[in-house]
């Protein structure tokens, strides 16, 4: 590091190095460092989680979507659905 000398003090800009200035012992940064660890897992987890809903919410309603097409296309070649045509097999013109 480069020192530089400086002929006064200049309190302002010392007191804000003093404010920002953290004493810590060495045995606190282990703990620190898993709880930031387990904070960011957590983070993830519920990240993935809300992503595997969206997931599944957009499977489900494009099986849905299958689903009701391909039972509209049931019930029309359905027999039962044809029931107005019985009767009406000849033309009478004349």
């Amino acid at each position: 590091t480069k020192k530089v000398l400086i002929p006064t003090r200049q309190n302002p800009i010392v007191n804000r190095l003093e404010k920002t200035r953290k004493i810590r012992s060495v045995d606190e940064l282990p703990a620190d460092k898993e709880a930031y660890l387990s904070q960011q897992r957590a983070k993830k987890r519920a990240e993935n989680d809300k992503r595997k809903k969206e997931e599944e919410k957009v499977a489900r309603e494009r099986r849905e979507d299958k689903e009701r097409r391909e039972r509209g296309y049931q019930d029309l070649m359905a027999e039962g659905g044809r029931s107005n045509e019985e009767g009406f097999d000849e033309d009478d013109f004349m």
